[in-house]
């Protein structure tokens, strides 16, 4: 009895199967439908003019309606999935490997379709259909290591593009990859165009601005000017100086985001003892302002960079502590700088620049490091400052290969950490 019940669903089930692709091909006519119990009653040898067969061939008749409405909705599901896709502004594909070692894609995009070198790219490996190796080293890390991997890549084929690359796990299996593509061409012409122009425009404003500055001074060394006269002749100066220092400034950035791409002057660096400078330099200021500066500073402590641009760091750093912590209408002013190295990673050495200061809101942590970017302008007017020197740091930590960290809340102070990597011992020296 099992055997025969058994039996029973097995044909029955081979019917659904072959009574599926009859059910799709035809329309829900009457006449269609007398054809579809025919063929039912022939394949599991029913008699339809039984009540209880011609009930059971109504059952799967029903059963079929509901496959093919799932069918249907299924498809115009991954319809509107592929549609969604192709209007998307960025790239996005999916990749897949066999063997280890070959890379296919499965599935692209019309954006991504435009960094293919073929227009079939069914079945082949993802080295015959794009031309650049960076990409798919970053695929195939992407696989071997197990990671997410993003990276900014330059496309020379088919046409000259930069774009932001990033290869992501999916949650399917870890046979497979999505590749997200966005172009970010645009983007890295006008940061070429704005480098060019700073460039530019501090070189031509140098000359014109040492000349003013060279007249008010020899104008200024007559004694026998008036009040009234000598005022506004200090207001110019002391803008040709603000000037001055901001062309400088530019000039430095010009000079450090080149150096990112090419060769930077490093050597063994004391930083204990640049660290010790930077705080002699402020103690005197902090204490005729009634803001408590507190050193404390591990001794001896080396590490490889370029002395100058780290002090330049550093003397940034805390002097926008003091400035904001200044600011702050409170008893306790204080500032702390700290250099030690790590307790879990004796290679990696941590300075911190701590304040009791104004804070930073929340929503302005994101854009601090940007150039010119000043944090709420009805709060700093009082402050000098043309906001760069935040941006100025960034730069030289980069060159440092170092990370920055900053920890902040409005109206609870401010902590930048700094981690550099690779301490050296004086036994290495």
């Amino acid at each position: 009895m099992e055997y025969l019940m058994a039996t029973f669903i097995s044909l029955l089930a081979l019917a659904g199967i072959i009574l599926v692709l009859f059910y799709i091909k035809n329309t829900r006519t009457e006449k269609n439908y007398k054809k579809i119990k025919n063929e039912i009653s022939r394949i599991l040898n029913i008699n339809i003019n039984n009540p209880s067969d011609d009930f059971l061939v109504h059952q799967i008749g029903n059963a079929l309606k509901t496959i093919k409405e799932r069918y249907d909705s299924e498809k115009n599901r991954r319809k509107n999935i592929y549609t969604i896709l192709d209007n998307l502004s960025e790239g996005v594909m999916f990749a897949s490997i066999y063997n280890g070692e070959v890379i296919k894609i499965d599935f692209a995009n019309i954006v991504a379709k435009k960094i293919f070198t073929v227009d079939d790219y069914i079945g082949r490996s993802m080295a015959e259909i794009v031309d650049n190796h960076s990409l798919i080293d970053m695929v195939l890390k992407s696989f071997k290591k197990k990671i997410d991997v993003e990276e900014e890549i330059l496309f020379y084929s088919p046409e000259k593009r930069f774009y932001h690359c990033q290869v992501r796990q999916t949650q399917i299996d870890e046979k497979y990859r999505i590749i997200i593509l966005n172009n970010i061409t645009k983007e890295k012409d006008l940061v070429n165009l704005r480098k060019e122009f700073l460039t530019t425009m501090s070189h031509e404003l140098r000359t014109p601005l040492a000349v003013i500055n060279g007249y008010i001074e020899t104008i200024m060394m007559d004694e026998t000017l008036s009040d009234d006269v000598r005022k506004p002749l200090m207001i110019i100066e002391d803008e040709t100086a603000r000037l001055t220092r901001l062309v400088k400034d530019l000039l430095d950035i010009g000079r450090m985001e080149k150096s990112i791409n090419e060769s930077f002057n490093m050597d063994t660096v004391n930083l204990s003892a640049l660290t010790k400078k930077a705080y002699d330099f402020f103690k005197m200021l902090s204490d005729e302002m009634g803001i408590e500066l507190i050193s404390e500073i591990e001794d001896n402590i080396k590490i490889t960079g370029n002395d100058d641009r780290i002090l330049q760091a550093i003397y940034n750093l805390i002097d926008n502590a003091i400035k904001f912590t200044a600011m702050r209408n409170s008893e306790e002013k204080t500032v702390w700088i700290r250099l030690y190295k790590d307790s879990e990673n004796k290679n990696e050495v941590i300075l911190e620049i701590e304040d009791t200061g104004i804070g930073i809101p929340s929503k302005e942590l994101q854009k601090i490091f940007d150039m010119f970017y000043r944090v709420d302008k009805s709060r700093t007017r009082q402050i000098s400052g043309f906001g760069l020197g935040l941006y100025i740091v960034k730069l030289i930590l980069d060159n440092h290969k170092a990370r920055l960290f900053l920890e902040s809340e409005e109206n609870n102070g401010t902590l930048f950490r700094i981690n550099f990597k690779g301490g050296i011992d004086d036994a290495s020296v």
